[in-house]
């Protein structure tokens, strides 16, 4: 199993002067939870980074760390239909199929073929690895507007 450290959530926590049981207050989870979604012992899921990224006012691509280009939060709407349209609209712009997605993610067709049809939300290593490789924007990605 991938594990991804949100490379920018501790250093910005710090900066607002916060302890990890602060954010894990505000995410209503536990600070074991929150600690290790922080050293990326586990994979903090898009909903929940959501969460953070509006507490801390910064873009996913920034605490992420795809663009070292403070950005502050958008008002994002995790919805599995809306990532999916996207992924499907990547895909298909590279003229690529399912299985390429699949097998570069390591996992399965079924796995991928529920995040395209926006049944369930992709996981946050998973988009975060799309993104880095086509060089996309995760806020973007997100968005009803891509």
């Amino acid at each position: 199993m991938m594990y991804m450290k949100i490379k920018r959530m501790k250093s910005i926590r710090e900066n607002l002067e916060l302890t990890q049981a602060n954010v894990a207050d505000i995410l209503k989870v536990d600070r074991s939870t929150y600690t290790g979604w922080e050293i990326g012992r586990d994979t903090i899921p898009l909903l929940r980074l959501n969460i953070v990224c509006k507490t801390f006012n910064v873009s996913f691509d920034y605490i992420m760390g795809l663009t070292d280009e403070f950005n502050t939060y958008e008002h994002i709407i995790i919805d599995a239909k809306v990532i999916g349209k996207n992924l499907k609209k990547l895909r298909h712009e590279n003229d690529m199929v399912q299985k390429e997605f699949f097998e570069y993610l390591n996992t399965t067709s079924s796995t991928w073929s529920a995040y395209e049809q926006g049944r369930v939300i992709i996981k946050t290593d998973f988009l975060y690895t799309i993104c880095k490789k086509y060089h996309l924007s995760v806020d973007k990605m997100l968005s009803n507007n891509n």
